[in-house]
């Protein structure tokens, strides 16, 4: 997500100033490696099928949001779901080189205002699945802030022994107050029988 360059008079061009982030004036266009303008690029064809776009050409192209994603906010401001994505993969080796070939082509700039790294990771002994999102947020005077959100997502809800018990249980529990409600609906319609009885014989 990066933002424009601000204007500063001439005598302090040495000094680096950046706007803020501002979701209307974030760039959502499509570029070649190393933020040319795609118009600039000779034989560079951004519409092509995505089978046939590389990991590093496909980081530089704009992804919209979808109806998936969620909105993310850091301790700055509130980052709209989209932006320049970079799928690292599982693999250690591919993802290894697809960060030295995004740092030679500066996908990380002056005007970057936030880098979203997300990931899922298992606890095999607790079947809990656990997303997390490490944000780390540029301000104007160059410094950097970080946040951690970690959320806990329970996918397998009946894994391993524990689980049957507690399926069990579940059950157990739906067909006692099933059958406490029809013990009481014939309940109340015997009450109510009885009570059209008697004032039929007063």
């Amino acid at each position: 997500m990066t933002s424009g360059r601000c204007h500063i008079p001439p005598q302090l061009n040495y000094v680096r100033c950046t706007h803020s982030y501002s979701d209307n004036a974030a760039q959502k266009n499509d570029f070649a490696p190393g933020w040319y303008p795609v118009s600039l690029t000779d034989g560079y064809n951004a519409s092509t099928p995505t089978s046939s776009v590389s990991r590093l050409e496909r980081a530089f192209l704009f992804s919209p949001p979808t109806n998936s994603e969620y909105s993310f906010t850091g301790r700055v401001a509130n980052y709209p779901p989209g932006g320049y994505v970079a799928d690292l993969t599982e693999y250690p080796d591919l993802a290894s080189n697809l960060i030295l070939d995004l740092e030679t082509n500066n996908w990380i700039d002056q005007y970057t205002r936030a880098v979203l790294i997300e990931f899922n990771v298992l606890n095999p002994n607790s079947k809990l699945f656990n997303q997390v999102i490490v944000a780390f947020e540029y301000l104007n005077d160059g410094s950097t802030l970080w946040k951690v959100s970690v959320k806990v997502v329970q996918l397998y809800r009946y894994a391993g022994s524990a689980g049957v018990v507690a399926l069990l249980s579940e059950i157990g529990c739906a067909i006692f107050v099933l059958a406490v409600t029809i013990f009481e609906i014939v309940r109340l319609c015997r009450m109510r029988l009885t009570r059209h009885r008697s004032s039929f014989f007063f």
